[in-house]
């Protein structure tokens, strides 16, 4: 190579700092969370299936109290095991949620006029991304942020803790094909056609007013274009990124604790303080709709709706609630809805919520 072309080459190099900086980040920081944390935790809970879990909301148990402990202590330890859980992954939802706002912000997704093709993209991305619904509100938070589309933040929520393939290897090892067959027909149907449906259906006056960043928090709103004609020192850029990625960290982080906080103490009551092994022993609409309820409600990490219903399996608990379990346990929680209500919209929140809740009724009744 003459030295002309290597000077030209290196001059186009710094024309695109960012770029370069912003996929390497998320190059660093996919690689750690998937080989160090997630998929090793996912092949170790695979392992676990046809064990018995502590809870239907975590596998593992950082405090262990006794049965008969006082009715405090228990939701405390229960309370601190499921936010043990989900550490990893809210830490890891919160770090690419600002990594995605930020280089949105810089370089715009092209998304499509076709709400149900943009959905379908959303869920793609999410396949590999093996985040719960709930660590996956700061990504689709940091999406609707940036000025994206709120169906590609939504398919990407419903694919990510359902679609992951091991996850779905989980399934169909440990559930009836009926089942599995059931509930991934349902998902593709929410992924394709319910949520676009619904976002459609929102739209048909004007679009979704999204909370943004300029809304949220002037000193973080990015104002022109990069400058890409090589002039900027990569440690000009780079203190630039990492300045706007600080402040997304921040915004997110804010309200992300606040949830986890918040739903963890109201999901270990729940767990604590329901009569589980009674509740479940016969089916009937009312108890049915009151279980639905729980489990649309209730936010768990990825792959404990897997666990949990093949766990009930075992123990001969009837065939609706295993279902039911299994389509509506780590679907949809509290946490999404609430990011909803808050950022997008508050009637897309209720429907879904409500969609769900009906679903898993109806499916606990039909099996």
């Amino acid at each position: 190579m003459s030295s002309a072309v290597a000077r030209f080459n290196i001059a186009r190099v710094r024309c695109h700092w960012r770029p370069i900086i912003l996929t390497s980040a998320a190059i660093v920081l996919l690689s750690i969370f998937w080989f160090t944390s997630r998929y090793p935790q996912l092949f170790s809970k695979a392992a676990q299936v046809g064990q018995a879990l502590p809870s239907m909301a975590y596998s593992s148990q950082l405090i262990t109290v006794e049965a008969n402990a006082p009715v405090w202590l228990r939701i405390l330890a229960a309370t601190v095991n499921w936010l043990d859980g989900m550490k990893v992954g809210m830490t890891f939802g919160v770090l690419l949620g600002a990594l995605l706002h930020t280089a949105i912000r810089y370089y715009p997704l092209k998304i499509g006029k076709s709400v149900y093709l943009n959905s379908l993209q959303g869920a793609l991305i999410g396949v590999p991304g093996g985040v719960c619904a709930n660590c996956a509100v700061p990504v689709a938070c940091g999406v609707t942020r940036g000025h994206g589309r709120v169906e590609v933040a939504l398919g990407f929520l419903f694919s990510s803790p359902h679609f992951n393939p091991v996850v779905v290897l989980m399934a169909f090892l440990t559930l009836p094909l009926a089942m599995n067959l059931t509930k991934y027909a349902i998902l593709l149907l929410v992924i394709l056609v319910v949520v676009p449906s619904l976002i459609r259906w929102l739209e048909r006056e004007k679009p979704l007013r999204l909370l943004t960043t300029t809304e949220t928090a002037g000193d973080c709103a990015i104002h022109g274009a990069p400058s890409e004609n090589g002039q900027e020192s990569f440690l000009t850029v780079f203190r630039e990124l990492a300045r706007h990625f600080g402040q997304h960290v921040w915004m997110l982080f804010k309200p992300t604790i606040t949830l986890m906080l918040l739903a963890s103490v109201v999901s270990a009551a729940l767990l604590v303080l329901i009569p589980w092994d009674s509740l479940l022993t016969e089916v009937t609409p009312l108890r049915l709709a009151w279980v639905s309820l729980i489990a649309t409600f209730m936010p768990v990490p990825i792959a404990l709706d897997v666990m949990f219903a093949a766990q009930l399996q075992r123990q001969g608990v009837p065939a609706g609630y295993v279902m039911m379990f299994a389509m509506t346990l780590g679907t949809y929680s509290i946490i999404p809805s609430i990011y909803l209500w808050r950022e997008v919209s508050k009637r897309l929140a209720v429907s879904l919520f409500l969609f769900f809740l009906v679903l898993g009724w109806v499916l606990g009744l039909v099996f």
